[in-house]
């Protein structure tokens, strides 16, 4: 009778709720695992960029690109890390900012530790090490770019390296291994009497820029609209929100990372920016913009959240002429 079956039901309901609060307890300790085993390891993405401008000299020139380490470690001293990039043999390394965390400088009491041993960054050993076989250029995130505004003033224009303090050192120390910094600069790569530019822009810069922030007088932005159109051109920037305004910058090629991949990634979609907002524009891969190729690197360590379907990334990008 339907009495009968109620009282059965009954019964079993607290088993059944039981059993099915074990599956989900179950699931969500097999995906956080899952998820947390995959973000201690990476994968090495492979592209191909072709451009009916570049340089004849530099088909099949290979950029390893290196995003947001946040002072992640694969394996001791990052061990394996370095020697997946002596596997791919790279003729230059990109460092697209967010090397270290700026919490790591933070004192109990809340103040930032301007004496705190920046060799002790595990992205300083790492780039340390990859300084004695690779030539090296760095554009800051916005990870650094908060730590030097915390200690050397809020006017990059005005920032003095000659102050002792944790993040001058970095940056000193790194120069004098031969690593170039290009913040609203940069410098020209060679190869066989040829050559090509390469600029790096702090990282707020360009989505102030697109918004209408920054002037396009800004005497800040005068290295960005004197860009030369007779050269190829490559712009490190940190952070790719803003990057559809680059399309009339003559660059031929944006590197990127900042976005972690969207962090949770759905449907091959990223979720969220670090600024937590949803399904930003610019989250991973090729992107073209006008005249501009924009790359962006889901980088290689993690932040606050954790990553979801979303390995850690180092990227190997080679430049092709067009046809061949």
């Amino acid at each position: 009778t339907l009495e009968v079956i109620m009282r059965n039901f009954k019964k079993h309901i607290g088993l059944f709720s039981i059993i099915i609060l074990v599956f989900i307890v179950a699931y969500t300790a097999y995906f956080i695992n899952k998820n947390n085993t995959a973000n201690q390891s990476f994968i090495v993405n492979k592209q191909n960029i072709s451009f009916s401008n570049l340089p004849s000299n530099f088909n099949d020139y290979k950029i390893l690109e290196i995003a947001d380490l946040h002072s992640m470690k694969f394996g001791e001293n990052n061990e394996k890390l370095i020697s997946e990039i002596d596997k791919l043999s790279p003729d230059i390394i990109f460092v697209t900012g967010d090397m270290f965390s700026a919490y790591q400088f933070k004192k109990d009491d809340g103040t930032y530790n301007r004496d705190y041993n920046e060799e002790s960054l595990p992205g300083f050993q790492l780039l340390k090490n990859l300084s004695q076989k690779y030539e090296i250029i760095y554009s800051t995130g916005n990870h650094e770019e908060g730590i030097d505004k915390i200690f050397n003033g809020e006017d990059w224009s005005l920032r003095d390296r000659n102050i002792d303090n944790a993040y001058n050192r970095y940056i000193n120390k790194l120069t004098d291994l031969g690593i170039k910094f290009v913040d609203n600069n940069y410098t020209t790569i060679s190869k066989n009497g040829q050559s090509i530019n390469v600029y790096g822009i702090y990282y707020y810069f360009l989505d102030k820029y697109a918004s209408g922030q920054i002037s396009d007088d800004s005497p800040d932005l005068y290295f960005l609209n004197n860009v030369d159109d007779t050269k190829f051109n490559i712009l490190l920037s940190h952070n790719p929100t803003g990057a559809q305004i680059l399309q009339d910058k003559n660059f031929d090629l944006v590197l990127s990372g900042h976005v972690h991949g969207g962090i949770i990634r759905l449907f091959n979609k990223g979720l969220l920016d670090p600024a937590r907002k949803l399904f930003p524009k610019y989250d991973k891969g090729l992107y073209q913009i006008g005249n501009t190729k924009l790359f962006v690197s889901v980088g290689l360590g993690n932040t606050k959240f954790m990553r979801i379907n979303n390995t850690p990334e180092l990227n190997l990008i080679t430049l092709k002429t067009e046809n061949t």
